[in-house]
């Protein structure tokens, strides 16, 4: 028999002895020797943590008060005092906290307001000692010095995939981490889509009666969940580079269209818009573009909204009013790409002869490892939304499904009109985390050598020794791509459950 059996033996037979009372305290510490034990544990830590603290705040080279003048400085026998009796003081504070907790002599609303009062005092020594360490290894250490100044010097390195503009060794720090993020974006975004589609096709396949479909999608879903997402990368890098032909042996399509296991070279849209008629760089071009062609169908929309509020959309003067809209808006459009779209056909340069002497004038780049990534990204994520969708689908009431049958629908009809509206409402929340993490994923793009704001990064600090300022810029971009996902997510998800079933 072990002392902790002992031990729970001798407390049941004190309890079974009304002639010895115990008081609130003595009891508490008797029933929670585990508590006494974290309390230890809290002693222990916040002393060291308080200890290392307060050292930074001596009088003397290398304290805090030399770079801070309006932090205090203090002797060693202050020092002395405060680490013996801080620590003390904290966890004697957190006991008397937690006991007046279990006693129950608060109300819930109570109860919760000082629990957390509680824990910002529990975490203080540490949130101190964090503070002061960052303080002062920013003014003892050059990588720690947060000054975003350097982002504006050259970088002194190029760029292999460089969109949606071009990049020089002589440009700035932030232009390349600017097209860092476009790139991450570029492929994040289109492989959402497709692990969208993909994901939905083989869940909705893996439920299927047909056992051939049904079988394939669960080896599809197997075969790739049980692969590490580096692995796959590697894997699709490599078969493009043998499928693809080689520069020399590199397929050409009616001189518009390049493909090799290096890059793949397709015509591009030139766009020359201002209003106006005032000259702009191409990035403003662009934004003006998109801009004149979102208003006609803007316009559009409220139109025919405002048609079928009015109720003769059925009609034949409703049918006519649309089809002046829809006639007036194309040729609105038509006009305005013909004056201000124009297409640029890629061109082959080899000055030299000889391999890597070579490159394209005009066009736009698809370069292999972008293409392996969007792959990868697409196939390792599509697996696990096809396992959400075939786990949200059999979450349904099989009443639903049946009265879809009584209805005569057809087995489409009854996936679209039935089963995936109501399945989405369990569907979305799970889809944000997996769209999350391959936003996050998109970092893996470093070891196949494609610029997303990741290498990028890692190149500017090794360039520039701003290690912390960057990962810092690096964090709240990640954060901020995180938050857009969620914000879009959740107001889809809102939408899914505004109505109630």
């Amino acid at each position: 028999m072990s002392y902790i059996d002992v031990f729970q033996d001798y407390l049941i037979e004190v309890r079974r002895k009304p002639d010895k009372p115990f008081n609130d305290v003595r009891d508490f510490l008797l029933n929670n020797w585990l508590f006494i034990i974290f309390c230890y544990c809290y002693y222990r830590l916040s002393a060291n943590f308080l200890g290392q603290a307060l050292l930074l705040l001596q009088d003397g080279p290398g304290g805090v008060p030399q770079f801070y003048t309006w932090i205090f400085a203090l002797t060693d026998s202050a020092i002395n005092v405060l680490s013996f009796w801080l620590p003390i003081l904290f966890t004697l504070v957190v006991f008397s906290g937690i006991y007046y907790l279990q006693i129950g002599r608060f109300n819930p609303k109570e109860s919760d307001r000082n629990s957390q009062y509680l824990s910002l005092v529990a975490l203080t020594p540490f949130v101190l000692y964090f503070i002061l360490q960052l303080l002062y290894l920013n003014h003892t250490d050059k990588s720690w010095y947060f000054n975003l100044e350097f982002m504006d010097e050259e970088t002194g390195f190029q760029l292999s995939n460089d969109w949606p503009w071009e990049t020089d060794m002589e440009d700035s720090r932030w232009q390349f981490y600017a097209v860092g993020i476009s790139n991450a974006v570029r492929v994040v975004l289109i492989s959402i889509l497709f692990c969208t589609i993909i994901g939905t096709f083989v869940g909705v396949a893996r439920l299927s009666n047909n056992l051939l479909l049904s079988k394939l999608a669960e080896v599809y879903v197997e075969f790739f969940r049980n692969m590490p997402l580096v692995v796959q990368l590697f894997f699709w890098l490599t078969i493009l580079g043998d499928i693809l032909p080689k520069h020399n042996e590199m397929w050409v399509l009616w001189d518009w269209f390049f493909i090799s296991n290096r890059t793949i070279q397709f015509p591009t849209i030139i766009v020359d818009f201002c209003f106006f008629g005032s000259s702009c760089d191409p990035f403003r071009n662009l934004i003006s573009f998109v801009i004149v062609v979102i208003i006609p169908f803007v316009v559009l929309h409220v139109a025919t909204r405002r048609l079928d509020r009015d109720g003769v959309d059925d009609s034949d003067e409703g049918l006519r009013q649309r089809m002046y809209l829809w006639v007036g808006t194309l040729l609105l459009l038509s006009l305005l790409l013909k004056w201000s779209v124009d297409i640029e056909q890629p061109v082959l340069v080899q000055p030299n002869p000889g391999y890597a002497s070579w490159y394209f004038e005009g066009g736009e780049e698809i370069s292999s490892p972008f293409i392996a990534l969007m792959i990868g990204l697409t196939i390792y994520t599509s697996v696990q939304v096809a396992e959400i969708v075939r786990g949200s689908i059999q979450s349904l009431p099989r009443g639903q499904v049946e009265a879809a049958i009584s209805l005569g629908l057809s087995p489409f009809q009854r996936l679209r009109l039935v089963i995936l509206p109501q399945a989405l409402r369990s569907m979305i929340p799970p889809l944000n985390n997996q769209y999350l993490n391959c936003w996050k994923n998109s970092s893996l793009a470093m070891i196949i050598s494609f610029s997303d704001h990741f290498s990028v990064t890692s190149t500017i600090v090794n360039n520039s020794g701003q290690a912390v300022p960057a990962f810092i810029m690096l964090l709240i971009t990640y954060q901020i791509g995180s938050m857009l996902i969620s914000a879009i997510m959740n107001y889809l998800n809102s939408r899914v459950t505004k109505v109630k079933i």
